[in-house]
């Protein structure tokens, strides 16, 4: 595989979703940050979004398949450079400009607007010129390349392997570079790599992910229901349903990955690795054990290399954490006694907003991020009501504060995490969106208002904040807690019957709540070196929090 991933093939077969993407990917070997691919419907214009030497540039990409582009693009891109308030305009296209792209572009430059055309040729030109392996290629840290090594060797051996690396410790990395040294080795007959997940918004943090390690001579593909590659040699990304929905259809891959390999229990991608039977399976996770008790060993064999947050911590490779628990003083059993709507204790979490204990908890927010010079926050609240709420409470102290949600529009949740990261925005607060697939090494400040619920969405919640940047000194936690016991409850919340139930918000007048700082400094840094157990496979998974290391929880105090 001497071509370079956007060539001819891509320009003449597309599809146009893996133009757009290749596009991308070519900006991100030449040298820009940040690079975000926008497309779809609402994108404003936009199909790529990067950032090189401080300026923001957006970039339409038009593929057609016998059609020259057509000279409507040029509006496109400039309704995408205002959205955007972009600094530099490009205009991408599959096939050579016809006269009247030419001159409609001729025509905004008479009225002040460069828009820089990127044809085949330029596009083949800047694959020539950019190096075979991307520059922001990460230098693998010793465990990486010590777990690289006996995944490789495993699957060059056996066939089979296993790894379990803590949330920020660089699965990702570990994947692609694997992959990259199969390539290498000319031991794939078909040259082609399947890699497999479970929710489609990991796929595509997978296949950029890659990008990172992959050099230029291999291509990346994404399957999905409305997509299909033109060509599969190279890295095919998908999702276990989509597979499974084409199985018989596909061709014969040299090796398949399973990120969050904890799932590889599931019914789905049993039947789906049945069917594709690959000579070489790999799975990663950070989270080894299943509620239903599968065991991954059965599959995958004993993991090759263990790596656990205690080892990150004591290393250096994730933050420091300074986890902070504040206990109110709410009397709770006063709280549903006054609720209208007569909630159950356990419905309170989602349905019930209390517009006095989010002021409180707002100020202490404010102050701590303030006074601590933090630069990046997440909040997750326990419903998206209340995250809307406290977004709103939040702006009132002065904060660029947004919400983001799985259901909000894609391309609002492009917009917001370009200005998060570019730190137009100081805190995002969200519900669940943040658990799996997303790398914000910024994020130096993360509140919980909900009750922790499974340790798998405590432990992905607080890898959001571990994630180390040159210049970050640690991760503050807030813990807006009621009841430390809950601290140890780790299973799922029930689904609370009745979705459309109201939320409802209980005026407490100026009476004012008061949380109490439980600080242990860095308590949860020890507490989660001594529990290595969270990287066990275990009959019984709960969080093992001794009493002993927490204060006793705050007297409750009626509201006075």
């Amino acid at each position: 595989m001497s071509r370079p991933f956007l060539d001819e093939r891509r320009l003449l077969d597309g599809p146009w979703q893996a133009f757009e993407r290749d596009v991308a990917r070519a900006f991100m070997f030449a040298g820009f940050d940040d690079v975000r691919i926008v497309g779809g419907t609402g994108d404003m214009g936009a199909d790529v979004v990067g950032v090189k030497a401080g300026q923001v540039w957006v970039v339409q990409c038009k593929f057609t398949s016998t059609s020259s582009p057509p000279k409507a693009a040029v509006e496109e891109v400039l309704a995408a450079g205002r959205f955007y308030e972009a600094h530099r305009m490009a205009l991408a296209t599959s096939r050579a400009p016809g006269k009247a792209l030419i001159d409609e572009l001729a025509r905004v430059k008479e009225l002040g607007f460069k828009v820089e055309l990127l044809s085949p040729n330029k596009l083949m030109q800047i694959m020539a010129s950019v190096p075979d392996l991307p520059p922001m290629r990460r230098e693998l840290r010793p465990y990486q390349d010590y777990a690289c090594d006996r995944l490789f060797g495993a699957l060059e051996e056996t066939g089979r392997g296993q790894l379990v690396l803590a949330t920020g410790l660089g699965k990702t990395v570990v994947m692609a570079e694997v992959a990259s040294r199969l390539f290498d080795a000319g031991t794939l007959e078909n040259s082609r790599i399947l890699v497999l997940a479970d929710k489609r918004e990991l796929v595509r943090q997978l296949q950029i992910g890659f990008w990172a390690q992959l050099p230029k001579n291999v291509a990346t593909h994404l399957l999905a229901p409305e997509e299909e590659p033109a060509y599969w040699e190279g890295v095919t990304f998908a999702t276990v349903q989509t597979v499974h929905s084409r199985v018989e259809k596909l061709p014969e891959f040299d090796a398949v990955f399973v990120d969050e390999a904890h799932h590889i229990g599931s019914r789905t991608y049993q039947e789906v690795l049945h069917k594709l039977a690959p000579k070489r399976l790999a799975g990663v996770t950070a989270t080894p054990w299943r509620g239903d008790e599968f065991d991954i060993d059965t599959v995958l064999g004993q993991p090759l290399s263990r790596v656990g947050i205690a080892d990150g911590l004591k290393f250096g490779y994730l933050s420091e954490v300074d986890y902070r628990l504040l206990a109110d003083n709410i009397d709770w059993e006063f709280i549903q006694n006054a609720s209208a709507y007569g909630y159950t204790l356990s419905e309170l979490n989602r349905r019930l907003i209390i517009p006095t204990r989010d002021e409180e908890a707002a100020r202490i927010f404010a102050d701590v991020f303030k006074q601590e010079n933090r630069k990046s926050a997440l909040v997750f609240s326990p419903s998206v009501d209340h995250a809307e709420h406290f977004t709103a409470t939040l702006r009132l102290f002065g904060f660029r504060a947004e919400a983001m949600f799985g259901a909000s529009p894609a391309r609002e949740r492009d917009k917001l995490m370009s200005q998060f990261k570019r730190g137009t925005v100081d805190v995002l607060c969200t519900v669940d969106l943040f658990n799996e697939g997303v790398d914000v090494p910024d994020v130096d400040l993360i509140a919980f208002m909900r009750a922790t619920h499974s340790r798998r969405i405590f432990v992905q919640q607080l890898g959001r904040g571990l994630r180390i940047k040159p210049g970050k000194d640690k991760v503050v936690i807030l813990d807006f807690v009621t009841d430390l016991r809950r601290m140890a409850e780790v299973t799922e919340l029930e689904r609370i019957a009745g979705l459309n139930a109201p939320t409802e918000k209980l005026p407490l007048g100026g009476h004012l709540i008061e949380f109490a700082d439980r600080s242990a400094g860095s308590l949860l840094m020890e507490w989660v070196k001594d529990q290595a157990s969270l990287l066990l496979r275990e009959g019984d998974p709960t969080l093992d929090l001794p009493s002993f290391e927490y204060p006793n929880t705050l007297p409750h105090g009626g509201v006075h």
